[in-house]
């Protein structure tokens, strides 16, 4: 079978450079590899060069991040006989396509929401995978919970199974408010629900050694996006998490990351040497 489109989809610098931080994970799978040969990233390989000439180690922190999303997953599905899955804030990375080959007998569904790239995603995985039941392309504005939560219902979402809300690199480009009002609605929706998200800490917080370098690549990252990332301190996030009553089941520096998945700290070695955190909390 060939897997390959006739000419491969074109995507905006920004967009592209997430998914060239982190080529390495997209080795792991076949399907993954296939879909990122479809997309256009030279644009962003550009962004990534300057972005590594102000860290050395850009490419480490986002593979780092996917990676203990995965650890995550392999907890999590040692929990759950059956499970869904539903990503907010999906974007372009084919994070569907490895879940299904890892867990394909106890995924009922996969929902990937986002406001753009939906339907050329939704071509993408048809080529490589055919018409698959399982994963649903819905494009709304993630942020918009009430609505959303409809919408997921109508398409199948059963609030009986226990679903795993996928948050990845999503906190950063919302509102505190509309954060907020998410972890409130998810929080009073019915069902079990596991909940993984990374922040960014404010660069005043990080290590000295580190702190300039991701100090600019932020300031550089605004600039491509046009506005401001969110940031929060760790208080800031355990106390939402607690205040709706969620139960707080994972919190890593990327310092324990690295050291959870590698053994060794070789890149962070400070408890802040990292400007990204991770956490995983349930509401039942």
């Amino acid at each position: 079978m060939d897997n390959s489109l006739k000419s491969k989809f074109k995507i905006s610098p920004t967009a592209s450079l997430v998914l060239c931080l982190a080529s390495e994970i997209y080795q792991d799978g076949k399907t993954c590899q296939a879909y990122l040969e479809n997309i256009e990233t030279s644009e962003g390989e550009l962004l990534l060069k300057s972005f590594k000439q102000i860290f050395e180690h850009s490419e480490s922190i986002a593979v780092l991040r996917k990676r203990y999303i995965r650890n995550l997953f392999d907890y999590y599905a040692n929990q759950f006989t059956q499970f869904q899955v539903c990503i907010l804030g999906a974007g372009l990375d084919p994070i569907s396509l490895y879940l299904l080959e890892q867990y394909d007998h106890q995924i009922e569904t996969i929902f990937e929401v986002d406001i753009e790239f939906m339907d050329e995603k939704r071509a993408l995985y048809t080529e490589l995978i055919g018409d698959q039941n399982k994963v649903r392309l819905i494009t709304h504005d993630a942020t918009d919970i009430d609505p959303l939560l409809d919408e997921l219902k109508r398409l199948g979402h059963h609030s009986l199974s226990p679903t795993i809300f996928l948050l990845e690199g999503f906190v950063y480009y919302i509102s505190r408010d509309k954060f907020s009002t998410l972890l409130e609605k998810l929080a009073a929706a019915d069902g079990n629900k596991v909940v993984i998200l990374d922040y960014v800490l404010p660069f005043e917080t990080i290590h000295e050694s580190n702190r300039e370098k991701s100090r600019l690549m932020l300031r550089s990252l605004e600039q491509g996006l046009g506005w401001p990332i969110m940031v929060y301190h760790k208080f800031d996030i355990i106390g939402l998490i607690q205040f709706f009553k969620g139960e707080i089941v994972t919190s890593d520096s990327t310092q324990s990351m690295e050291k959870k998945l590698y053994g060794d700290n070789e890149i962070y070695i400070y408890p802040t040497s990292g400007f990204m955190e991770m956490i995983s909390f349930q509401f039942s």
